[in-house]
C-alpha cells in the first residue's frame, strides 16, 4: 500500500498500493540466496508451466498474488489456494487450500520459511471482504495459523500491503492496520500508531513501517518500528515533504519520495542513516524507473549494502535501457549497463556487489538473465531463454519493470509467476507461472 498523495480539484485523497532482496522489502525474497555459480551452459531449458486460472466471467476477478522461493520449494499464489513445487523439477509438491480468492501476499519469506497471505472469507469474491490472514509454512506447505481481520474497512482489498518478519505479520490498508505474531497469531495491534490513519510495511529481519500521521504541520509521513506487545511506534524518521513515500530497503533505510504533482512513481531515493540523518538523495525524475506503485514496494529498484541499481525509462518502445548502479553514500552514479536487442533490462536481485538483471524478449530475441558487475564494468550472459516466437511474446509480458511479482533467479533457475490479470475473452492467455533452468 505506498503512501501517494493525489490532489484533485475535489480535495486531497491518499491512494495507497499493495505489499522484497532489499529489492524493496529489506531482505531476500529468497532464502539466503547462493552466490552465483559459473554456469555450465548458458541454454536455459523450461521445466515449469502452469497454466492461468480460468475467469467464469468478464466480471470475475481472480488474484493469484506471491512468489517465494526457498532451499526446499518454489511457491506462488494460485486460485483461492497456495501451491509449492519442487524448485528443481518443477513437479508440485502441495497445495494449501484457502476460504477465498487471494487479495494479497507478503514479497518476502522469513529465514524459517513462513509467508504471509490476506484472502477472501468465502468464495464469492463480490459477497465477501478481504477478511482472513493466514502465516504459511512454505517449506512444509502448511498453514500455521488463520485469523480474521475484523476491521471491515479493508473491504475487497483496494490498497491492501501485506509483509512479514521473523516476529510480526502485518497488513495495512488506506484506513486500517493489523498484525499478529508470526508464530502464535496472537494479535499485536488492530489499527494504524496513534495519530496516524494508515500504513504500509516493510518485511525482513524486522517488521519496518511507513504511516500517514497528523502532526501540528499537517499530515507526515513516518518511519518507524511497532512494538508486538503494545502496538506503540518509535520513529526513525519524518518525511518533510513528499506527495508520496514507499519503502524500499531497510537495511539501509532507503525511501522512495514522490515530489512531482503529476507522477505516480518515486522521483527521488533519499537514504537515511541510523541517526535519522538524510544521507544521500538521488534525483530520478522521468528517467529511472524505481517501480513503486500498486505493486507494492519499489519493484524494479534492488538494494545492496551502500549500492542502488534502478533500469532507465527509454520513452520509446523502439529503444533499449540501461541500468545503473547509484552509491547510496554519496547519490552518485558509479556505472551504468546498456540492454543489447534494444530492449528492456530490469534489475532482479543482489549477487554479492555485483546484480542479476533480466533482459526482457523481443519478438526475434530471446531473454536473458545477465550479471552485472559496477567494479568491472563486466556483463555476463547467464542463462538464454528458448529463441521461440510464442515463449518470446510471453517472456516480454512477464519480464517488466512494472511486474507485480518480483522474479528469482538463484543457482542457475530463474522463476516468474503473474499475480493478476486473467480475463474470460483472453483466448491464448500468457502461463501464470514459468521457470527456466540451466543445469
Amino acid at each position: 500500500m505506498a503512501a501517494v498523495l493525489a490532489l484533485l480539484a475535489t480535495g486531497t485523497v491518499l491512494m495507497l498500493r499493495g505489499d522484497d532482496s532489499t529489492h524493496s522489502d529489506g531482505k531476500s525474497t529468497a532464502t539466503s540466496p547462493t552466490p552465483t555459480p559459473t554456469p555450465t551452459t548458458i541454454n536455459g531449458r523450461e521445466f515449469l508451466n502452469v497454466d492461468p486460472p480460468k475467469p467464469k466471467s468478464a466480471d470475475d476477478y481472480i488474484q493469484t498474488p506471491g512468489t517465494w522461493l526457498t532451499s526446499r520449494v518454489f511457491a506462488t499464489g494460485a486460485e483461492e489456494a497456495v501451491t509449492g513445487y519442487n524448485p528443481t523439477t518443477g513437479k508440485r509438491v502441495w497445495t494449501v487450500p484457502l476460504s477465498g480468492g487471494l487479495c494479497g501476499a507478503s514479497r518476502t519469506v522469513t529465514s524459517a520459511g513462513l509467508v504471509a497471505v490476506v484472502f477472501h472469507a468465502t468464495k464469492d469474491s463480490d459477497k465477501s471482504y478481504c477478511t482472513r490472514f493466514a502465516v504459511i509454512d512454505v517449506n512444509k506447505g502448511v498453514k500455521v495459523w488463520e485469523k480474521p481481520i475484523t476491521d471491515e474497512s479493508v473491504t475487497d482489498g483496494l490498497g491492501l500491503n501485506v509483509a512479514i518478519s521473523d516476529t510480526v505479520a502485518a497488513a495495512g490498508w488506506p484506513e486500517g492496520s493489523a498484525a499478529y505474531h508470526t508464530s502464535t497469531g496472537a494479535p499485536a495491534w488492530t489499527a494504524p500508531a496513534d495519530g496516524c490513519t494508515q500504513e504500509e510495511h516493510l518485511g525482513g529481519a524486522e517488521l519496518l513501517t511507513l504511516s500517514y500521521c497528523k502532526t501540528s504541520a499537517g499530515m507526515k509521513f513516518r518511519i518507524g518500528e511497532r512494538d508486538p506487545g503494545t502496538g506503540k511506534a518509535t520513529w526513525r524518521y519524518e518525511v518533510p515533504k513528499a506527495k508520496g513515500a514507499w519503502l524500499v530497503s531497510s537495511e539501509p533505510l532507503v525511501l522512495g519520495l514522490l515530489q512531482n504533482d503529476k507522477g505516480l512513481d518515486a522521483d527521488q531515493l533519499v537514504t537515511v542513516s541510523d541517526e535519522g540523518k538524510v544521507q544521500s538523495t538521488i534525483s530520478l525524475g522521468d528517467d529511472y524507473v524505481a517501480g513503486c506503485g500498486e505493486a507494492g514496494g519499489c519493484g524494479a529498484t534492488v538494494v545492496s549494502g551502500d549500492t542502488a541499481y534502478l533500469g532507465s525509462d527509454p520513452h520509446s518502445f523502439t529503444a533499449g535501457n540501461r541500468i545503473t548502479a547509484f552509491d547510496l553514500t554519496t547519490g552518485k552514479a558509479i556505472r551504468s549497463f546498456s540492454a543489447s536487442d534494444d530492449s528492456t533490462l530490469v534489475p532482479v536481485r543482489a549477487d554479492g556487489k555485483a546484480l542479476v538483471a533480466a533482459q526482457e524478449a523481443e519478438p526475434s530475441a530471446p531473454a536473458r538473465v545477465l550479471r552485472l558487475d559496477p567494479a568491472t564494468g563486466k556483463s555476463t550472459t547467464l542463462m538464454e531463454m528458448p529463441n521461440e516466437l510464442s515463449l518470446n511474446s510471453s517472456l516480454h509480458s512477464l519480464i517488466r519493470t512494472d511486474a507485480k511479482e518480483p522474479m528469482v533467479y538463484d543457482n542457475g533457475r530463474f522463476f516468474l509467476h503473474t499475480g493478476s490479470g486473467y480475463f474470460a475473452s483472453d483466448t491464448t492467455p500468457d502461463p501464470m507461472t514459468l521457470a527456466f533452468t540451466t543445469w
